[in-house]
């Protein structure tokens, strides 16, 4: 199996370090940075984008309970574990559908316990994950077979299964070989090839890696070598190429 990335945020050194030691005994566990104050912590989940954070509740500025919530706000399936001296914290810690909640002093047998829990997660959440492109498929497969064009989109999000309006999309995405399409806010995972959306839209294939939603662009502007850029109407303006080869039919597009 894959390992599972691990980040620590503990402002105790001495603990860090022992917690640290006894995830790295571990063949499936990888921690891939420790941090020791709440904001270090969340810039370096963002950065990282571990599997799991095990995070001292009590710290001083933001405590654990604090980081927790924004962490889960931009990464809501990662998993939380608390680590703390004092018991009191355990109701409001499962409140947050944390996995796992760790007493200091540590006791290794404990911990790993909790890593025991950590990766049997893991190992479910990738088995259904792979289950999704074949659901996927599946509704495609029918789609497929009425030729009309979409009007919805099923893709996947947090594990499930979503229809988005053709008209909230504004563009799609080809990253590390998988689909994505892109909305004001979110991108999500889609089971179609770009050329499968091409043929069930009336979107511009602009770019061997993108399809857009003509109706969402802001503007366009020349970039170099002859080639263009579309600016999306979306909340981050994403700027998407346009190839050399398709600059005509841009410019036939737009009639100009």
């Amino acid at each position: 199996m894959d390992m599972v990335k691990c980040v620590i945020i503990e402002d105790e050194f001495p603990s860090a370090e022992e917690l640290k030691y006894i995830l790295s005994k571990h063949k499936n566990m990888s921690v891939v940075g420790v941090a020791y104050d709440g904001d270090t912590g969340i810039e370096l989940t963002k950065k990282q984008k571990p599997n799991v954070v095990f995070i001292d509740i009590n710290m001083p500025v933001k405590n654990g309970i604090e980081v927790a919530k924004i962490i889960k706000d931009f990464n809501y399936p990662i998993d939380i574990i608390f680590v703390t001296a004092y018991a009191k914290y355990a109701v409001q810690a499962f409140e947050m559908y944390v996995l796992d909640y760790v007493l200091k002093p540590f006791d290794e047998s404990r911990i790993n316990i909790t890593i025991n829990r950590i990766i049997d997660k893991w190992n479910k959440t990738r088995i259904q994950t792979e289950k999704i492109p074949n659901m996927l498929n599946t509704i495609i497969d029918k789609i497929d077979k009425d030729k009309k064009l979409l009007k919805k989109v099923p893709c996947e999000r947090k594990g499930k299964i979503i229809l988005v309006d053709l008209k909230d999309i504004y563009y799609f995405f080809i990253e590390n070989e998988k689909t994505y399409v892109k909305t004001q806010n979110n991108k999500y995972i889609v089971g179609y090839t770009l050329c499968q959306i091409q043929c069930k839209t009336n979107f511009f294939r602009c770019h061997r890696s993108y399809l857009v939603n003509m109706d969402n662009v802001k503007e366009f502007y020349s970039w170099f070598n002859g080639s263009y850029k579309l600016v999306m109407a979306d909340n981050e303006k994403s700027e998407i190429p346009i190839s050399r080869t398709n600059v005509k039919k841009l410019k036939d597009y737009f009639e100009i």
